[in-house]
């Protein structure tokens, strides 16, 4: 038998793809094949491609395409009608058919928006992602405002501007994400008065009952030391500053935005370095007579000499 077909490929009459073990494999995901990287031999045609779904252990809630998220009105579970007047093979449609399809597509668009409600949410989440860009800010903290501003919709929360309202829910997000960005900064970015945003959070805060944490110092330290340029070395002296007010409970109640300022100006002082109260207070958004009255309640307990 072996001795017969070492003839048969002697004399060319085998075919050398019989004799290949197929040990290179190469996958064509746009064609669907498995080839032989030896002898270029079809192993395998249309192969389904499950990359683009999503199973769960059970091999359940599969998903296709783009996950769902908050950020658009209807979640991304709503139908869409493509604009081109072809069919699914590429071949345009009649002139009957596009008739139908055009009057498919207006309904379709008025049935996302059927309500003032829904007309509002949809400009809300424009807002907030132009706020993103704008601020800087990651996904998480945008979907936690949007979730916010959808329980408002849901708890009758109304009365307000759509601004005054996101600008509410984002600065609630943020607290609640542990972001250091202040009313001011976003009043700033939505273009919308500081009063109304605070009172709308407020309002937001009693409506749904938010647990909120209170904002670390260290984080406006870092924040404002950056803004301003300041060395490591009085940095460094502020977290010592601060640990030691901490451990003395000297900060109790009192505004974050405030210590850090007031911590600030002590280190400064304590590394010779130039910093006018007022510099400190514009950047981190206070005033000086607060930071003058929290110096001589700190130099208590941390003495400046």
């Amino acid at each position: 038998m072996i001795q017969n077909i070492l003839e048969d490929i002697d004399n060319d009459k085998l075919d050398y793809k019989l004799l290949c073990r197929h040990v290179q494999v190469i996958s064509d995901e746009q064609r669907g094949e498995e080839i032989c990287g030896s002898c270029a031999q079809v192993l395998e045609d249309h192969i389904v491609d499950y990359s683009g779904e999503i199973f769960s252990e059970n091999f359940e809630h599969s998903q296709i395409g783009p996950k769902s998220t908050l950020m658009i009105h209807d979640v991304g579970l709503s139908t869409v009608i493509n604009t081109s007047n072809v069919d699914s093979q590429g071949k345009p449609i009649s002139f009957k058919m596009k008739g139908a399809m055009h009057r498919a597509r207006i309904l379709d668009s008025r049935s996302r928006t059927r309500t003032s409600a829904s007309k509002n949410l949809r400009i809300a989440l424009i807002e907030l992602g132009r706020l993103k860009e704008k601020m800087a800010l990651s996904d998480p903290i945008i979907e936690r405002a949007a979730y916010f501003y959808r329980k408002s919709i849901e708890n009758g929360l109304r009365g307000k501007s759509v601004k005054a309202t996101i600008g509410a829910c984002l600065y609630a997000a943020c607290r609640d994400m542990g972001t250091t960005r202040t009313i001011i900064d976003i009043s700033n970015n939505i273009q919308e008065n500081r009063k109304t945003i605070a009172k709308g959070y407020r309002d937001l805060f009693q409506q749904l009952s938010l647990k909120v944490p209170v904002p670390d110092p260290l984080e406006t330290i870092i924040r404002v030391a950056n803004n301003l340029k300041i060395t490591e070395n009085t940095k460094r002296e502020a977290f010592l500053i601060l640990d030691t007010l901490r451990k003395q409970s000297a900060i109790a109640g009192k505004n974050p935005t405030s210590v850090a300022a007031t911590v600030l100006y002590m280190a400064g002082i304590k590394t010779m370095e130039n910093m006018s109260q007022a510099q400190i207070a514009t950047v981190a958004e206070v005033t000086s007579v607060t930071i003058r009255n929290n110096l001589k309640d700190f130099t208590k307990h941390v003495p400046l000499i």
